[in-house]
């Protein structure tokens, strides 16, 4: 062998292959993916030791705790005044229970007692006293003069003319409105007809009568007529003048008691 193939063999010794390098790195990757795996492992292993160390020392505390007690599981407290009397109170309750309980169960004492109460509960037949009031006196009421407020009056003629030798027959009529009783007439004349023709008075039933008009009650509710004749004659110019009214139109009016009634027309034909 040659001095420079010696040099070549050498050359090519000291230089590694492609495949050589390849591989270095692969193992170098394996062992670094090893060591990451042991380091995990350490990891959760440790943290699993950890965790089984607090769970002994948990149930130890637990443990302790519950021997500790158990000593004095038997053992009650003092009872207080409250729970005292709560006791007595329940005591003679339960006392009171049985003694009535016993009572109950006694049938004569049972009978007794519902003889008795049924003798109590079975009303007297005897009438109490105060069982029907006395009847109250009721005093009627006393019936006063009619006014306008429980009055009215009405006033109508039998016919709408009148020729000669006819006289006017004028109905007052009148009516009680309110619920009492109310009176009419008394001293002074109480029903009076008064006839104009325009201004002019013409007659006054009141202003010539003398006798009054006797007082009576009428009734809530009742109706009365009284019915007036009229001769046609003048009495504006004093009573017992003797002149005859002419023909022409009249208007009467009645009053009873003071309360007017609308005006009637009559008309005088001859």
């Amino acid at each position: 062998m040659s001095e420079n193939d010696y040099e070549e063999v050498s050359s090519v010794a000291t230089e590694p292959s492609p495949d050589v390098y390849r591989r270095r790195r692969l193992l170098a990757l394996a062992a670094l993916l090893l060591v990451l795996l042991l380091l995990i492992w350490g990891i959760v292993a440790m943290v699993r030791a950890m965790s089984g160390n607090n769970n002994e020392n948990d149930a130890a505390t637990v443990a302790t705790a519950s021997s500790s007690a158990e000593p004095f599981s038997d053992f009650s407290e003092r009872p207080s005044e409250s729970a005292s009397s709560s006791a007595s109170a329940s005591a003679s309750a339960s006392e009171n229970s049985s003694a009535s309980a016993s009572e109950s169960s006694d049938p004569s004492a049972s009978a007794t007692d519902i003889a008795a109460a049924s003798e109590s509960a079975t009303p007297s037949a005897e009438p109490s006293e105060t069982a029907t009031p006395a009847p109250e006196e009721t005093t009627p009421a006393v019936a006063t003069a009619c006014t306008a407020q429980n009055l009215n009056v009405t006033l109508s003629a039998d016919q709408k003319t009148y020729a000669a030798g006819q006289n006017p027959a004028l109905a007052v009529t009148y009516t009680n409105t309110a619920g009492d009783p109310c009176l009419v007439g008394g001293e002074a004349p109480q029903v009076d007809i008064n006839i104009t023709s325009g201004p002019a008075q013409v007659f006054n039933l009141a202003q010539c009568q003398k006798e009054s008009t006797p007082e009576a009650e009428l009734a809530a509710g009742a109706t009365e007529t009284k019915v007036i004749a009229w001769d046609r004659k003048l009495n504006a110019l004093g009573c017992g003048t003797n002149q005859t009214i002419k023909p022409g139109y009249y208007w009467a009016t009645a009053t009873v008691n003071g309360v007017a009634s609308e005006p009637t027309r009559i008309i005088v034909t001859g």
